[in-house]
């Protein structure tokens, strides 16, 4: 699949026909024009602007219009379009999650329990037999000193970790940062330290004060 993605319009100001364009353009954009635009750009009208969606082509022609307006010149050749390829993944979960151990088995219920999704373009994945470890907040941070993955060998395992970072709550400023999030602590970081790692997947325990919202969050979000 494929969408239309503009170039910044700060670098198409470069691309106008004159100098004197260029200086007109320039005076002409301002608080008030910026602001305008936005709120246009957030409107109901355009359902969100999400991509492969019907708000998104509204968007890109609603740039386009307003460059055009603006004396800029296309950027891609003759178009002010770039065909970019992109994929889309439309995940079915399991329904239920069967953890087993020495002290017996459970089931997690998905979106109650759970929630599960892949970024892998294939048609199935999953996890079978995978071995679940536990490795703090799933975090190597030389900086800090801090490495939760040592002396782990995680390959074909699944690692079990916690949300935020170990600066939560520290009051200290300088470890990590204190209560202000790094990015260590994001749920992008630890997806990408774990297949680092060599993990077959990572489950995140989700707390709500740490992560500063609760679970019907990740239920609307990335169910």
């Amino acid at each position: 699949m494929k969408i239309y993605l503009l170039m910044s319009i700060l670098i198409l100001f470069a691309c106008c026909k004159s100098n004197d364009k260029k200086e007109n353009t320039i005076q002409t954009v301002n608080q008030a024009t910026i602001s305008k635009h936005i709120e246009r750009l957030a409107s109901d009208d355009f359902m969100g602007r999400m991509p492969f969606t019907e708000g998104e082509e509204k968007t890109t022609n609603y740039l386009k219009t307003e460059f055009e307006k603006l004396g800029l010149s296309p950027g891609n050749g003759n178009s002010y379009f770039q065909e970019v390829p992109m994929v889309e993944i439309t995940g079915t979960p399991s329904e239920k999650m069967k953890i087993s151990g020495p002290k017996g088995d459970f089931e997690l219920n998905y979106f109650d329990d759970f929630v599960a999704l892949t970024v892998k373009p294939q048609e199935k994945t999953g996890l079978e037999n995978s071995e679940l470890i536990f490795a703090g907040y799933g975090i190597v941070a030389p900086e800090y000193g801090w490495n939760d993955y040592k002396g782990i060998d995680m390959k074909g395992k699944t690692a079990v970790v916690l949300v935020n970072d170990p600066g939560f709550k520290s009051q200290d400023t300088t470890f990590f940062k204190g209560n202000a999030m790094t990015y260590y602590g994001r749920w992008t970081y630890k997806y990408e330290e774990a297949g680092r790692q060599g993990a077959a997947g990572i489950l995140i325990i989700l707390e709500s004060a740490p992560a500063s919202y609760g679970w019907n969050v990740v239920q609307s979000g990335w169910s």
